[in-house]
């Protein structure tokens, strides 16, 4: 699998000038140890292919394994990581301290999470408490000026994506690429004088952080409880359908 995906990551390069992202198998999502030796494995058949590191970033889901392999991968085998599926701010500062270059924010999942706890339904807009929550973030790399970039999943429609400013990417469907001709879409930062909840929020947040710093196991029980329902609802939900997935494209490359 992993010889796989680096060959459809070549591919990719010879298109784009940029980096780019390559996953490690989320079903090794619980297993620091397991998540470095493949991100290793992966890093090494591109270094085999003459590939320079400052092109790969090696995808991880960001469970509190992933949290930690991340830190190993960045301080003992510079090796630059994207954590994925990030829910909210305190998961994020963690996230950008055990040195990912990426954190990745799913959407439509932190849209939706809020909707099913508010009635009537938030409509899509700025005050949206999902829009509020992934902005934050945003405004926490920004003030605190750290070497991260925040990109989105998992985007629903392009009102979502009008709505978040200063974000570094965002990954579409082929449905919403096509539709980008028809779209006038800026990339937009928020003022220095902003205040937004948002904004309050990220200034206000602790930074450094002491999240690794905590013992093996007790990562989730140091974050807030509305943090703890949306890593639950957002990131294993999400991981249990990536399992699936993979192990369809595993059958797939397997009798190619």
């Amino acid at each position: 699998m992993d010889q796989f995906f680096v060959e459809l990551s070549l591919a990719l390069l010879d298109l784009c000038p940029g980096p780019v992202i390559v996953f490690v198998d989320p079903r090794f999502h619980d297993n620091a140890v397991a998540m470095v030796d493949r991100a290793r494995h992966l890093v090494a058949l591109f270094d085999k292919a003459n590939v320079r590191r400052w092109r790969v970033v090696v995808t991880l889901p960001a469970t509190e394994d992933g949290i930690r392999a991340a830190a190993v991968l960045t301080e003992e085998h510079s090796i630059q990581t994207n954590l994925s599926l990030v829910s909210c701010l305190p998961h994020a500062a963690a996230c950008i301290e055990a040195g990912a270059k990426m954190v990745t924010m799913s959407v439509g999942g932190i849209l939706e999470w809020y909707e099913q706890q508010q009635k009537p339904v938030p409509k899509v807009a700025v005050d949206h408490p999902g829009i509020e929550t992934i902005q934050s973030c945003v405004s926490y790399i920004l003030h605190n000026k750290l070497n991260a970039t925040l990109m989105t999943a998992d985007i629903r429609n392009w009102t979502e994506l009008k709505h978040l400013s200063g974000i570094g990417g965002a990954a579409l469907t082929e449905k919403q690429l096509d539709q980008i001709p028809m779209r006038t879409l800026m990339t937009w930062f928020p003022r220095p004088n902003d205040t937004s909840r948002s904004t309050i929020n990220a200034r206000a947040a602790p930074y450094p952080t002491r999240y690794l710093e905590s013992k093996r196991g007790f990562f989730m029980s140091l974050l807030p409880a509305e943090c703890r329902s949306l890593i639950s609802a957002v990131l294993y939900v999400r991981i249990g359908q990536m399992k699936v997935w993979m192990e369809e494209i595993e059958a797939v490359v397997k009798t190619s």
